[in-house]
């Protein structure tokens, strides 16, 4: 029986099957190759992405009081910041503010510390900054676009504007 598996050079055959096998094989382990790469790069963009969310003091030039924003990843992926903490969070009155500028009635009730006043900002690894988004002045019931990038590990520089990059001013947050 072993004779008649040996070809005339003395070897034993290698059956198609096998050799397809083969073959699969290799192209999976090609494709795994090529496509470690790809997801290391998603990683690690996510993980840059991800530099925003944290805590940020931000000095209000309206009312001259300091807050802390906290940037958060929504549930849709994009980015977004929240009041968390106000230097004077009571009215003249001893309550809670509340934002009172908004242009929607149903919202005026919402205390401050509640309001989320960046959304839909999102990542872009060319540029290396947040872009996309809105900003919503709780003093002046306005919305503006806005940008944002790091000057260095703690300190954001946020871009508000309208319409134009050009047609606006920046601040700059510190992180917590």
């Amino acid at each position: 029986q072993y004779r008649a598996l040996l070809t005339r050079n003395g070897k034993t055959p290698v059956p198609k099957l096998t050799r397809t096998m083969h073959l699969k094989t290799l192209l999976f382990v090609f494709s795994l190759l090529l496509s470690l790469p790809t997801s290391l790069c998603a990683q690690s963009l996510g993980a840059k992405a991800d530099d925003i969310v944290g805590d940020y003091e931000v000095f209000d030039r309206g009312t001259g009081e300091r807050m802390h924003l906290n940037f958060y990843r929504a549930d849709d992926g994009d980015y977004e910041a929240r009041i968390v903490w106000m230097e004077n969070p009571l009215d003249d009155l001893g309550k809670p503010k509340t934002d009172v500028q908004n242009p929607r009635a149903d919202k005026r009730h919402i205390p401050l510390t509640h309001v989320v006043v960046v959304r839909k900002l999102s990542y872009d690894a060319r540029s290396k900054e947040w872009n996309g988004g809105r900003v919503y002045d709780p003093t002046s019931g306005k919305t503006y676009r806005c940008a944002i990038e790091f000057e260095n590990d703690s300190t954001m520089k946020f871009r508000a504007y309208i319409g134009f990059r050009i047609l606006g001013r920046s601040l700059y947050w510190n992180r917590l």
